[in-house]
């Protein structure tokens, strides 16, 4: 019997190592192999709509949430049945947003210094608490909404004359990392990342007019000329843009010869992507519009622009239904979130929110 049982029970001993060597083990405990459905509960449903129509669905419990521009979140929380899950600066603090593109077929020096100017001025102004009111009563007339709903927004937003080069490379390391950027830098013909910035971010025009305006706070560049034709692109009811509006109203752009139905002429878009596709139809001269397009357009589509001046840090936000059951990042699981669209700078900030939770964005 013990000659028997010996080679039996080394035998199995043996079949015990094998198969920890080959990877087989025994069924894992139930509250284990349940990994599948929470994946799937991971996903974060992203839609694309337009930040007024994002409103609606709000109302109508058709979305969770959705992440805009000011005012669009400020008007609905003080409806009373929304909240803010967090702002932009809570995720990501004086992250750059709207800035002035050009277009690289666009070549009148004289112009595009002009347009700066006036951009530069228009930010000072407000800028300067001196403005207060006035811009309150800009930002109303801007976005068609009440003074109240726009003070409340104007809260959220910094407004910068030029926008920092760091921030924009922490843009190009989170789309690269997000995986929407399908080209890199060389394959539109630059060496490197540090070639592409240094051709992307064109501050001369903005340096002359900052210098001379520090010498002299009433210095105004050369008017252009009455053949001059500039097409400017911006992002309609988009607070962050709200300089281009102060420019015309207090006269910075009639002084450097910028009249409109002119000299210029202003063409309303729905988000940034709309605006760099309008640059690359060469419908636009010059446009406000995200960093974030700007560099996913720039490089994936190629499309020929550089940055010449600064409009907004922060002041976007991730709002949602008080009724939702969001209270936390990780609530955002199987709900569904509304953004201006795909590629633009909300988008960016909702996936770098997400990120670090286990969550995944999927685009319905």
């Amino acid at each position: 019997m013990k000659k028997i049982l010996f080679p039996a029970l080394a035998l199995l001993i043996f079949a015990f190592f094998l198969g920890g060597c080959t990877g087989k083990s025994e069924p894992q405990p139930k509250e284990l192999t349940q990994e599948q459905p929470k994946t799937e509960a991971a996903a974060v449903n992203v839609i694309q709509t337009t930040p007024p129509n994002m409103l609606s669905r709000l109302k109508a419990k058709e979305i969770e949430g959705f992440i805009a521009w000011e005012p669009f979140n400020t008007v609905a929380i003080e409806g009373g049945e929304s909240k803010y899950l967090f702002t932009s600066a809570e995720i990501w603090k004086d992250h750059p947003c709207c800035v002035v593109a050009l277009s690289d077929n666009y070549k009148d020096s004289k112009t595009i210094e002009a347009f700066t100017w006036a951009n530069v001025k228009a930010i000072q102004f407000i800028n300067d608490p001196q403005n207060k009111e006035k811009v309150v009563q800009y930002a109303a007339e801007f976005t068609g909404k009440d003074t109240a709903t726009v003070t409340k927004a104007l809260q959220n937003i910094t407004y910068v004359e030029f926008p920092a080069k760091d921030k924009y490379e922490d843009f190009y390391n989170t789309l690269e990392q997000s995986k929407l950027l399908t080209k890199s830098v060389k394959d539109i013909g630059f060496a490197d990342r540090d070639k592409f910035f240094a051709g992307f971010l064109q501050n001369s025009a903005y340096e002359t007019i900052a210098a001379n305006l520090a010498k002299d706070a009433n210095w105004v560049p050369a008017s252009v000329t009455a053949e001059t034709k500039l097409r400017v692109g911006f992002i309609t009811n988009d607070l962050h843009q709200l300089a281009i509006y102060v420019a015309e109203k207090e006269g910075y752009l009639g002084k450097v010869g910028l009249t409109a139905g002119k000299t210029f002429e202003t063409k309303g878009f729905a988000n940034g992507v709309a605006v760099m596709q309008a640059f690359a139809s060469k419908d636009i001269d010059m446009g406000y519009l995200g960093g974030a397009p700007a560099i996913l357009k720039r490089i994936n589509d190629n499309i020929p622009i550089e940055l010449i001046a600064g409009a907004n840090n922060e002041g976007s936000g991730l709002v949602v239904r008080n009724d939702s059951g969001i209270n936390s990042i990780s609530d955002l699981a199987g709900k569904t979130i509304a953004v201006p669209g795909i590629g633009t700078m909300q988008y960016t900030l909702l996936e770098k929110a997400i990120k670090d939770k286990g969550l995944r964005l999927v685009i319905k």
